[in-house]
């Protein structure tokens, strides 16, 4: 039993799976009665959903208390969507973007539609505003290209193994990459990296006029805005950790929620 639509009428947050070729994504809809605008909440990759979760799902419930509804997902092969991870590519997660934006932007009312994306979901939603969707564009950090969060992941897993692992079982980011660029697969955090995943990763990157705000909004004539973490690069804490602990985000969801409803020209509302 499945269904195009991503939730069932009058949920406040519908559960429910999407179709895709080949796979169902799991998608969560946070349903408001009246909408002002709808964003499509593009998440991290992999594993690192898993440590965003929290944070994510936060910022949707604030979205939503303020009249903008959200639509938040799993990648195809990844999380609770199905799909077999190692046959996925980045190709078939741009495909996931595209087809979620193009049913959720045509939603009754007709309301103003923002791509936002974490990440690697941040490559992915610059590369399907590029390619026409959406009336604004929200990414929080954005790396240089796919590789660039594949290279994190290992250095991070790898990491974990010199504490957790016993040294007849432990690798170090360098064996991996070097198994990786050797035509064999790896297994990173429970999901199985293909070789071909990580070739393909270099050349995956995000539309080069979108790497600063200014240029990107002036190309595409819609609202651009880039928003980096980190004690040097951004006064805002960043969005998630790696360890149990339950941060106080309500600068970050408030700067950003009075960019949104400036860059789309909404009423500023109260929360519900």
């Amino acid at each position: 039993m499945q269904s195009q639509c991503p939730s069932r009428p009058g949920v406040a947050e519908g559960a429910g799976y999407f179709a895709v070729p080949g796979a169902y994504l799991h998608t969560v809809l946070h349903r408001v009665a009246d909408p002002v605008a709808r964003v499509l909440l593009v998440g991290p990759f992999a594993s690192e959903r898993y440590f965003a979760y929290h944070t994510w799902v936060r910022w949707a419930r604030y979205l939503a208390a303020r009249r903008i509804e959200v639509l938040r997902y799993d990648y195809r092969g990844i999380g609770e969507s199905t799909g077999v991870f190692e046959e996925m590519s980045f190709d078939d997660w741009n495909e996931d973007v595209q087809l979620l934006a193009g049913w959720f932007a045509e939603q009754s009312p007709k309301v103003p539609f923002l791509l936002h994306g974490l990440e690697l979901g941040a490559i992915l939603a610059g590369r399907v505003f590029h390619a026409g969707a959406g009336d604004a564009l929200l990414l929080w950090t954005l790396p240089a290209d796919a590789n660039q969060v594949l290279h994190s992941t290992l250095l991070r897993w790898s990491g974990l193994e010199q504490i957790y692992e016993s040294p007849e079982s432990r690798k170090t980011a360098s064996e991996y990459i070097r198994q990786l660029e050797q035509g064999f697969p790896v297994e990173v955090q429970g999901y199985q990296w293909s070789s071909r995943l990580w070739h393909d990763s270099f050349g995956f990157s995000h539309p080069e006029e979108l790497r600063d705000e200014n240029r990107g909004s002036e190309v595409h004539g819609k609202p651009v805005r880039l928003v980096k973490f980190g004690r040097d690069a951004h006064a805002l804490t960043m969005p998630y950790v790696r360890f149990d602990e339950v941060k106080d985000l309500s600068p970050l969801y408030a700067e950003n929620y009075d960019w949104i409803t400036g860059a789309l020209a909404l009423p500023h509302g109260e929360a519900q």
